[in-house]
């Protein structure tokens, strides 16, 4: 699958419905309108909520990951960046690992704590 707006939307659509906005699988904010955009925000109570999102490859690229649809996830733009390449990551306070999905050949983000 080609990196692109058109087929992120796509994946969105698949994944998320017409939904405005939706939750990455580190709990943070995406916006649909907010795609390829790192200043996107929204204001909540007066503070800014950022919400810009990207695709992010389960397995990287790095590691021997590939563009199919499986490997991608739809990820804020601060998720994607704290993963970036790496297979085993800490965002906040958790610790996450890339693991091979035991009942299939899909990777899978697994929280470790």
């Amino acid at each position: 699958m080609k990196i692109c707006k058109t087929n992120a939307m796509r994946l969105w659509s698949e994944r998320y419905g017409e939904a405005m906005f939706a939750e990455d699988f580190h709990g943070n904010l995406m916006c649909r309108k907010g795609y390829g955009n790192n200043n996107y925000y929204i204001k909540n109570r007066g503070e800014k909520v950022y919400c810009g999102w990207n695709l992010h490859h389960i397995l990287p690229l790095a590691h021997g990951g590939t563009n199919e649809k499986k490997n991608l996830l739809c990820t804020s733009i601060y998720t994607n960046q704290e993963a970036d390449d790496k297979i085993t990551y800490w965002i906040d306070d958790y610790l996450y690992q890339v693991q091979k999905n035991p009942n299939s050949d899909e990777y899978q983000i697994v929280r470790i704590r």
